[in-house]
């Protein structure tokens, strides 16, 4: 057997996967009000093919977003149309006449930015530790800055793909779970390096098996 025929089985492979992730992404994010929870699924798969190996797609996509619909809703979506609102503000503040503008504008993206901060480890932190709520948005603020490296690199891909969607709409179809996937595996690594400090690796622990909330 050609080794390389190996190869490229599992290349064609894990493309498909990735293909059919981003599109359930789409399908189930139309409704807008569902975004969280079809993100937080989303993040939920690619952290089982990341940590376990697990290639299943459609069946770990189902589970995982009735398993998070509830927290991904209340957090995730909430979380995002948060962010959709400072970006209308900070639009709003420019129109504003005068010196307070200025005051206005400054105080909206200083939140953006640590909205942006917050945001880079929200949905990996919700499939991959034991927390909900506010203590969540607590903790993905916290690892993200104590590795403010790894928090940047992830803002400046999100970044890169906001620019190409504005362009080409389109690629919404493709660019997702490409840039996720990276942001995850970018994630464990702040994960590996948080998890080694005393007071943060005995507060906050990561499932073992599978993923999301046991309970409501």
């Amino acid at each position: 057997m050609n080794p390389w025929e190996g190869k490229t089985s599992i290349f064609l492979k894990t493309v498909t996967n990735i293909v059919i992730l981003n599109f359930l992404w789409v399908i189930c994010s139309l409704p807008v009000l569902t975004i969280g929870p079809s993100t937080a699924a989303m993040y939920g798969v690619i952290r089982k093919w990341h940590l376990y190996k697990d290639e299943s797609v459609i069946r770990s996509f189902i589970y995982e977003y009735r398993l998070f619909f509830k927290q991904g809703f209340q957090v995730g979506t909430l979380w995002l149309f948060l962010g959709m609102l400072l970006l209308l503000d900070v639009y709003f503040f420019l129109q504003v006449p005068g010196t307070v503008k200025v005051v206005l504008i400054v105080v909206t993206v200083t939140t953006f930015i640590l909205y942006m901060l917050t945001s880079a480890m929200l949905f990996p932190i919700m499939v991959h530790y034991q927390t909900k709520g506010l203590e969540l948005i607590k903790q993905a603020f916290t690892f993200s800055i104590i590795d403010g490296k790894t928090t940047f690199a992830i803002i400046l891909m999100w970044i890169g793909a906001g620019m190409v969607l504005f362009y080409a709409p389109l690629m919404v179809l493709v660019i997702v779970v490409p840039v996720s996937m990276i942001s995850f595996r970018f994630s464990m690594l702040a994960f590996d390096k948080v998890g080694k400090l005393p007071r943060i690796q005995s507060r906050y622990i990561p499932f073992t098996t599978g993923s999301g909330p046991r309970s409501s």
